[in-house]
C-alpha cells in the first residue's frame, strides 16, 4: 500500500458523514464478503466486545462493556444471527475491558471486567443476567483483564494489566519533567467458587499497558502472560512458572502506538503467535520458547483486532476495527503475512472487535463495540472472499489546474497489479474533501469493469472551473466493493490547483517633511495578468498589524505606531487591475512637522479580493523622521589649588537645520557634589541659529587643597524644540591635582649575627608647593618583632615644598635559624589633607641565607 493511502485516510476522517453515505448507496447495490451491518443498541460509550454463550441455548451471544454505562450488556443470539435486546448489569466504575469464564465452575459463564478503579467480577445466572459484582481493588488504575489457569490447579486465575502515573515535577537545575506511567502485570488466583486471592503485582517499567492476553508460549503446559505497552511500542511477555508467579519481563518491538494484542497461529508453524493493534498490524512470529522474531507489519492503523479463518482456506486471518466507522478483513497467507484490506463499514466509533458463528453456517462472523453510536454493529460472513492469488486494485492522485470557466477532466488511473482471467470489477464515488460538490467538481460514482487481460482503467471526474481566488482544494475518490481482487489503495485525491492571479503588496520607507503633506506610494503587485478586471479593497490602521512576538532567541518589537489624524492621514478604497495591468498603487499623505520623534509606522491592508487571491495583504510605511537629533557628550579637567576653573559639556545636533533649535539642559551630582562644593549647579538652554550644529555649556569647578579621588557630574538634555533628543545624559570628570603618597618594597639577606638595615623609599607624585606629611608604621606577618627577626618602627615623614623622596630604615636582625624567608610590612596612614596615599602597604622581606636541609 503506497504511502498516498495513509495520508488520505485523513481526508476520509475529516468527511466521515459523506464518505458514510457513499459507501450505503454502494453497499445496496453490491454483494459484499460480509453483509450490511446490522447495529444492536447496548449501554453508553461500549469500550470492549466479547461472544459466548451466556444462557446455555447453543448460540453464540455478544457482551460489552460500557464506560459511561457503568454496565455490561448482553445480546442473546437468535436463530439466523440476529439478536435481542440488551440486558443490562451492573459493574464497578467505568469498564473498559472484559473477559468471559466459569469461575465457579457452574457450568454458566461469568464475566470479569477491568474497571478504571478496580475488577468486577459478576457471577452468571444462565439466562443472560449476572448477580451483583464482587468488586476487587488492586492497587493501581486496570486497564485490560484477561483469563487463564496459571497455577495449573483446573480453577480459572485472571491477569490485569494496571498502570501508576508518576506525576511531572520540576527539576533540580530548573525545567518541567514531565508525569510518566510505569505498567503492572497483576495475578489474581481463582478458588473455584467465584472468588480470587488478592492480586500479586509484576512491575513491567515504564510504559503504559493495555490489552492482556494468556496463553502458553514456551511450550511447557503453563500459562504465560503478554501485554501491549503503548507508550514504548512493545509487547511486553513474562512467563509463568506454573505457579501463579511470572517471570522477569521481556520487551518485543511493535510498531508505534500498540493498542490491542491478540494470540493465534498465523505462520503455518503450530508455534503461537502475537499479533498487535496500533498505528499498524503487527505479526510477532513466535520460536517457541517464549520470544518472537522481529514484526511482519501491514498499514491500516486498527484500534482493535480479532482472528479467525474467514475464508476457509485453513490459514488464519485477521479482523480489524478502525475507531472511524469501518472493521477491515486481512486474509492470511499462512506465512504471517497478509493480502490487502477488504473494508466494511459499521456504526460510528468502532472500539473493539470479536469474532463467533452467529448464524450457525460454519463461517466466522463479526461484531464490534461502537463507543459514539451505543451500539454492537453485527456483520455476517456471507462466504464470498476473492482467492488468495487475486490480483490488487489500485488508485492513483492527480492534480489539476481548474480553470476560470467551464471544466477540465480529473482523470484517476485504476489499476490491477497483474492481469487475471476473470473479469474484475470494482465500485468507485467521489467524496468531498476541501472541495465541495456541485461547486468546486461533479459528483459521480460507478462501476470499473477489468475483462480477462486487463490492467489499467481510468474514472474522471469533472472538475469546475471559476473565477474566485482560493487555495488549492481537494476531493476523492474511493473504491468498494470488489470482485474477485483485493483493493490495495482504496483512496485517490485529486489535489484542485487554483489559477487566478496572486496580490501583493510592498512595504515602504520614507521622510516626513517638515510642513505640509507628502504622499506615501505604496504598490500592489499581480503575480500575473488577468483577463478580467481583479479588485481589492485596502484600509490603513495605526502601527503594525501583524505584529509577531518572535520566538526562541529572537524577537521582533516594531518601531511606535503613528497616529492617524496627525502623523498620517487614514486612507481607504478599493484598487482595481484592468485586464492585463499588474501594478497598482494607492496614496496615503504624510503630515509633515518640526517635532523630533522616534521613527513611526502605520500599516496598508488590503482584503476582499475579487479573482486573485492575496500572497501578501500587509505593507508597512516606515515615517521616517528627519529632524536633527540632540546630544551630549561630557569633558574633564584640572580642579586647581584655588579659584576656579571651567569645565566643558559639548552639546551637538546630528545634522543642520533651516530652523533655530533651542535644548534645555541641567547639571546633576554624581561623586562630586555641590554641598561640598565641587563645582557650581547649572541649568539653562542653548539656541542653535539654522546651520550650526555644536554648543559648549562650561560648569564652573572649585579649586581646593584637598587630596582625593577625581570626581563627576553629569548633564541631561530635555525639552528640545525642532528637533529631538538621542543621547541626552553624559559625565564629565573632575580630576585632582594633589599629590599622591606612595612607598616601595624591600629586601635584604639578615646575616647570622648583628643588625642590618632594610631601607623604605616613600614618593610623591608631583612637587608640590607645600609640605607633606604622613605616618609610618611597621606591621607584623611572618617576620614578628618579639621574635627578633626585626626591630618594630614607627614615625612620621615631611616633605618639604618641592621634595618628592623620603626614606626611612628598619633595622633586621641576623641569625642561624634554619628557616624560610620572612616578611613584614609598612603601612602608611594619616597623610595631611592636600595629598592623597595612592600606595599604603610596602612589604618587607628577611631572605634567609643559612644553609637549608
Amino acid at each position: 500500500m503506497h504511502s498516498p493511502t495513509r495520508r488520505t485516510r485523513k481526508i476520509i476522517r475529516a468527511t466521515t458523514s459523506a464518505c458514510r453515505t457513499l459507501m450505503e448507496s454502494l453497499e445496496g447495490r453490491r454483494l459484499l464478503s460480509f453483509s450490511p451491518a446490522v447495529n444492536y443498541a447496548v449501554g453508553s460509550n461500549a469500550q470492549a466486545v466479547v461472544t459466548a454463550d451466556f444462557n446455555g441455548d447453543g448460540r453464540l451471544d455478544v457482551a460489552t462493556a460500557n464506560y459511561a454505562g457503568n454496565n455490561v450488556s448482553v445480546l442473546l443470539g437468535n436463530a439466523g444471527g440476529t439478536f435481542q435486546a440488551a440486558l443490562n448489569s451492573p459493574t464497578g466504575n467505568s469498564p473498559l475491558s472484559l473477559a468471559v469464564g466459569d469461575f465457579n465452575g457452574d457450568g454458566k459463564r461469568d464475566i470479569a471486567t477491568a474497571n478504571v478503579g478496580n475488577v468486577s467480577v459478576l457471577l452468571g445466572n444462565g439466562n443472560g443476567s449476572f448477580q451483583a459484582p464482587s468488586n476487587i481493588d488492586i492497587g493501581s488504575a486496570p486497564a485490560s483483564v484477561a483469563v487463564g489457569d496459571l497455577n495449573g490447579d483446573g480453577k480459572l486465575d485472571l491477569g490485569v494489566t494496571s498502570n501508576v502515573y508518576y506525576p511531572g515535577s520540576y527539576g533540580w537545575y530548573g525545567g518541567w519533567y514531565p508525569g510518566s506511567y510505569a505498567g503492572r502485570a497483576n495475578v489474581m488466583l481463582g478458588n473455584g467458587t467465584g472468588s480470587f486471592s488478592a492480586p500479586t503485582a509484576t512491575s513491567t517499567g515504564g510504559g503504559n499497558l493495555l490489552s492482556a492476553a494468556m496463553a502458553d508460549f514456551n511450550r511447557d503446559g503453563k500459562q504465560d502472560f503478554a501485554a501491549v505497552n503503548y507508550s514504548s511500542a512493545s509487547v511486553t511477555v513474562m512467563l509463568g512458572a506454573g505457579t501463579g508467579v511470572l517471570g522477569s519481563p521481556t520487551s518485543f518491538n511493535t510498531g508505534f502506538y500498540a493498542r490491542a494484542l491478540t494470540v493465534g497461529e498465523f505462520t503455518g508453524d503450530g508455534i503461537l503467535d502475537l499479533a498487535t493493534a496500533g498505528q499498524t498490524v503487527d505479526i510477532l512470529p513466535g520460536l517457541g520458547d517464549g520470544t518472537f522474531r522481529p514484526v511482519v507489519r501491514q498499514y491500516i492503523d486498527p484500534v482493535a483486532l480479532a482472528p479467525a479463518d474467514f475464508n476457509g482456506d485453513g490459514k488464519l486471518d485477521v479482523v480489524t476495527a478502525e475507531n472511524g466507522s469501518t472493521v477491515s478483513v486481512l486474509l492470511g497467507t499462512g506465512a504471517g503475512a497478509f493480502r490487502p484490506a477488504i473494508n466494511m463499514n459499521t456504526a460510528a466509533g468502532s472500539t473493539s472487535v470479536a469474532v463467533g458463528d452467529f448464524n450457525g453456517d460454519g463461517r466466522p462472523d463479526v461484531a464490534t463495540a461502537n463507543s459514539t453510536s451505543n451500539n454492537v454493529s453485527v456483520l455476517l460472513n456471507d462466504g464470498a472472499w476473492p482467492a488468495a492469488d487475486a490480483p490488487s486494485i489500485s488508485i492513483g492522485d492527480v492534480t489539476v489546474t481548474e480553470g476560470n470557466t467551464g471544466t477540465v477532466n480529473a482523470s484517476f488511473s485504476v489499476s490491477l497489479s497483474a492481469a487475471s482471467s476473470q473479469t474484475i470489477s470494482v465500485q468507485y464515488g467521489t467524496a468531498d474533501g476541501t472541495a465541495t460538490a456541485g461547486g468546486d467538481y461533479q459528483t459521480k460514482s460507478g462501476t470499473v469493469t477489468f475483462a480477462p487481460g486487463e490492467t489499467t482503467k481510468t474514472v474522471s471526474v469533472l472538475v469546475n472551473g471559476d473565477r474566485i481566488g482560493e487555495s488549492s482544494e481537494s476531493f476523492v475518490v474511493l473504491l468498494s466493493n470488489a470482485v474477485n481482487a483485493f483493493v490495495a489503495d482504496t483512496t485517490g485525491v485529486c489535489v484542485i490547483v487554483d489559477n487566478e492571479p496572486t496580490i501583493s503588496i510592498d512595504d515602504y520607507s520614507a521622510a516626513e517633511g517638515n510642513t505640509g503633506t507628502k504622499p506615501f506610494t505604496i504598490t500592489a503587485r499581480l503575480s500575473a495578468a488577468s483577463d478580467v478586471p481583479v479588485s481589492a479593497n485596502f484600509s490603513t490602521a495605526e502601527g503594525d498589524t501583524e505584529w509577531w512576538g518572535g520566538g526562541g532567541y529572537y524577537y521582533y518589537y516594531p518601531p511606535p505606531p503613528a497616529t492617524a489624524g496627525e502623523d498620517f492621514q487614514t486612507a481607504s478604497g478599493t484598487i482595481t487591475f484592468a485586464p492585463g495591468e499588474t501594478t497598482k498603487t494607492i496614496t496615503v499623505m504624510v503630515n509633515g512637522d518640526r517635532a523630533g520623534e522616534s521613527t513611526e509606522v502605520f500599516s496598508v491592508d488590503l482584503s476582499n479580493a475579487s479573482g486573485a487571491t492575496f500572497a501578501d495583504g500587509h505593507a508597512l510605511a516606515t515615517i521616517v523622521d528627519d529632524e536633527p537629533y540632540a546630544s551630549v557628550s561630557g569633558g574633564s579637567v584640572f580642579e586647581g589649588n584655588s579659584g576656579t576653573n571651567d569645565l566643558p559639556f559639548t552639546i551637538t545636533l546630528s545634522n543642520a537645520t533651516d530652523v533655530p533649535v533651542t535644548v534645555n539642559y541641567t547639571t546633576a551630582d554624581g561623586s562630586a557634589t555641590t554641598a561640598d562644593g565641587d563645582y557650581q549647579a547649572k541649568t539653562g538652554s542653548v539656541t542653535f541659529a539654522p546651520g550650526e550644529t555644536s554648543k559648549t555649556v562650561n560648569v564652573t569647578i572649585t579649586g581646593d587643597r584637598r587630596g582625593e579621588s577625581d570626581e563627576y557630574l553629569s548633564m541631561s538634555l530635555t525639552g528640545a524644540t525642532n528637533a529631538g533628543i538621542s543621547s541626552g545624559l553624559a559625565y564629565a570628570t573632575i580630576l585632582d591635582d594633589e599629590p599622591r603618597i606612595s612607598i616601595n618594597s624591600a629586601s635584604i639577606s639578615e646575616g647570622n649575627s648583628g643588625t642590618r638595615s632594610m631601607t623604605f623609599t616613600v614618593k610623591l607624585s608631583a612637587a608640590y608647593d607645600q609640605a607633606v606629611t604622613v605616618k609610618y608604621a611597621t606591621q607584623d606577618s611572618s617576620a614578628v618583632s618579639s621574635s627578633n627577626d626585626y626591630v618594630a618602627k614607627s614615625g612620621t615623614l615631611t616633605f618639604a615644598a618641592g621634595q618628592t623622596t623620603q626614606t626611612f630604615t628598619v633595622t633586621i636582625r641576623g641569625d642561624k635559624k634554619r628557616e624560610g624567608d620572612e616578611s613584614f610590612y609598612v603601612l602608611l596612614s594619616d597623610p595631611t589633607t592636600n595629598a592623597l596615599i595612592e600606595t599604603s602597604y610596602g612589604w618587607g622581606t628577611i631572605l634567609n641565607d643559612d644553609h637549608r636541609r
